[in-house]
Formats: structure tokens, sequence, C-alpha cells
């Protein structure tokens, strides 16, 4: 079975390789510390646009045949900022809106080199919309047996 980290780094290695790596500053792994995400978002903002990969969680389940496989979620967080307003950091070229379906084109069914279920998108979801800044995160799923 592969550690959370090999598949976290598989992630980001093919997103790298994705047409997002051409418009992106940053395409990484991360942590929020303490509650207020927009802030912590905001102490990189020389960085955007970017994209951030976080494992979420795991579950664990076996087989009748006496097998494990784990499902793990991995969230992925895309930032955009842009000074125009008018929701320009959502709506505009390189706005989260674009950054999240080239993030689905770039995962969805892939198994990022790996001999794991290929990924599935599962959820998207507003975590920071303001006048001239949005991050939105999707999530996920695959299986390792």
């Amino acid at each position: 079975m592969y550690t959370i980290t090999e598949i976290e780094d598989a992630i980001i290695s093919t997103l790298k390789g994705s047409t997002m790596n051409s418009y992106c500053k940053k395409i990484d792994s991360y942590q929020i510390e303490g509650g207020d995400l927009e802030e912590q978002i905001r102490l990189f903002s020389g960085q955007l646009p970017c994209v951030l990969v976080v494992y979420k969680e795991g579950t664990f389940d076996y087989f009748l045949a006496g097998g494990e496989y784990k499902e793990m979620k991995f969230s992925i967080l895309v930032c955009a900022q842009n000074m125009r307003g008018s929701g320009e950091a959502r709506r505009s070229v390189i706005g989260t809106y674009q950054m999240l379906d080239d993030l689905r084109v770039a995962l969805t069914g892939n198994a990022c080199g790996l001999s794991i279920h290929p990924l599935s998108a599962i959820i998207e979801v507003a975590e920071i919309n303001t006048k001239m800044f949005s991050a939105y995160s999707m999530e996920f799923l695959t299986r390792v047996f």
C-alpha cells in the first residue's frame, strides 16, 4: 500500500505536468495553521494563482476474501486573485472557475503513475470569495489495495 506522502507527491507531480503549470506560480502540498483559511492563503498572495494539495481522510474496508483496501480523500485548493474586482478572481481567464475545470481534467480518471484506483472528483466547495480574491477546494477519492 502506498503512503499518503507518495500519493500526495504523485498528485502534485501530475499537476506540475498539466496545463495548470503554465499559469500557476505554486503547485505544492500545504497545511493551514489555525482556523482562518483566508488569512493563511493571503500570506502567500504573491504566489497566486496556486494549487495546494493536502490529504483529507481515509477509511478502511475489508474484502470477503480477507483483503483490505483504504479509501483516501485528497483536498485540492485552487486560489486566485484579480485586482479588477467584480468577481474577476473567479471568472477571468486564470480565475478559480477555469482552474477547477483544468484540475478536473488533469486528475479525473488519472492514477498519477501509481497502482491505485484512478482519482474521482467527488465535491467542489467555495472556500473564500471576496471582490479580488477567490479560493475553491475540490476533493478527489482513490482506493488503495
